[in-house]
């Protein structure tokens, strides 16, 4: 598992999906693996997790196929669910401090081995763009979907999903808006990695209350909304 991780497979793989359509078929194991210079046991152990992520899906006999349809008819029920609800990103931001807080503790009761090993490889990469904020959150999000993946819940993971795109990711901001954000933040993640490791139920839902404090977004919000009219203002 460890050369798994060393090698970089997911985040070949995340790279190579992300320029296909919902519904292509990806490259044969034995092209792949030659490809990324891995063996086709590495390989298959990156598309499982992937499988698992809900982003492809493995039709045996059939081949890969990259899948997120139902993410996105979700997203579309959601979008125009919300829209016609006059709701609006804090609202999201509610939902979302909801469902990754019981996403967490679902974690901590059935994550494995292997979904540890899964979530701090997403952790040492944000660890590796700290300086770079956009690459920081791109990664901070993996982060999350791989601990809604280890709650081992069908729904969790699509609606996660769902509720970025609909947000446009912007749940994320706050750490462009606050660069210092980047260090707790950090801090926060392994903690949240530390309670799922020990099955630490009480320190989950502590650490996931303070990751994902609504109070902190409705300041980034406002700071934003001042910095937009500053800038209109000089126009």
């Amino acid at each position: 598992m460890a050369t798994l991780l060393g090698e970089g497979i997911l985040e070949k793989l995340h790279e190579k999906i992300s320029g296909m359509n919902v519904g292509e078929k990806l490259p044969s194991e034995r092209h792949m693996a030659e490809e990324f210079g891995v063996s086709r046991n590495m390989l298959r152990e990156s598309l499982r997790v992937l499988a698992d992520q809900g982003v492809i899906e493995i039709l045996p006999g059939k081949g890969n196929y990259v899948s997120n349809k139902q993410e996105a008819s979700l997203s579309d029920q959601l979008e125009v669910l919300l829209f016609d609800s006059n709701s609006n990103l804090m609202e999201i931001v509610e939902v979302r401090q909801v469902l990754e807080t019981e996403t967490c503790l679902k974690a901590v009761q059935v994550a494995t081995a292997d979904d540890i090993h899964f979530i701090e490889h997403f952790y040492h990469r944000i660890n590796e763009y700290r300086t770079q904020v956009s690459k920081f959150n791109e990664y901070d999000m993996q982060f999350h979907l791989q601990i809604a993946a280890a709650s081992h819940n069908s729904i969790y993971l699509p609606l996660l999903k769902a509720l970025y795109n609909i947000s446009d990711r912007k749940i994320f901001w706050i750490t462009e808006l606050y660069p210092t954000r980047v260090d707790s933040a950090q801090k926060e993640h392994r903690e949240l990695i530390e309670a799922i490791r020990n099955h630490d139920r009480k320190r989950a839902k502590a650490v996931a209350s303070k990751h994902f404090n609504i109070q902190d977004i409705l300041m980034s919000q406002s700071k934003l909304r001042d910095e937009l009219s500053q800038k209109e203002q000089m126009l």
